[in-house]
């Protein structure tokens, strides 16, 4: 919800800035920055939920070559490599927070304390650390470490939230292919 939350807030804003300028012609000076800061807050927060269903760019010609016990440990490799990237970027970021000018230096145009504005990456990288954290656990216990993969990322996440969505090419069969109860 916070990604998708600052991807419509940006978009909107942009919209609401294109409108002003050439309608009313007024500058809504505020906009770009505005509209930089909550892409780059969705895209940290965003790398969460695609790490969760396991949908993050790679090239996985390697494991086709292995068998199944050469592909888990290939992805357990992978996983802690990201786990070591993750935690040093991730602590980096959070030692960036409390740099002097951090707390001294503000944005141009809405006056932010810098802090404010860089904590997007902390804050995705620490989340995306726990997620990996996640999936060796997962591939230590021999379990498949991306459940969420297997669904389409609006039902997991709604199922997240304790919701269900009925979709349109809902056959009325479960996944194991038996006729759902009403």
């Amino acid at each position: 919800m916070l990604a998708a939350g600052a991807l419509a807030a940006a978009a909107s804003i942009s919209i609401l800035a294109v409108i002003m300028r050439y309608v009313f012609g007024t500058i809504l000076f505020w906009s770009e920055e505005t509209i930089i800061y909550l892409v780059i807050f969705s895209t940290f927060v965003g790398a969460v939920i695609t790490l969760r269903h396991d949908e993050h760019v790679r090239v996985d010609l390697i494991p086709l070559f292995l068998r199944e016990r050469g592909q888990r440990a290939f992805a357990l490799l992978g996983a802690l490599l990201m786990a070591v990237y993750l935690a040093a970027i991730g602590g980096f970021g959070w030692l960036l927070l409390f740099q002097p000018a951090a707390s001294n230096i503000v944005t141009p145009a809405l006056k932010l304390p810098l802090w404010f504005v860089e904590l997007a990456l902390p804050i995705g990288f620490t989340l995306m650390f726990l997620r990996v954290l996640e999936v060796l656990y997962r591939l230590l216990r021999g379990q498949e470490p991306y459940p969420q993969a297997r669904q389409s990322v609006l039902d997991a996440e709604a199922s997240g939230l304790g919701m269900h969505i009925d979709s349109d090419d809902d056959d009325g069969r479960d996944e194991h292919g038996d006729e759902k109860r009403q």
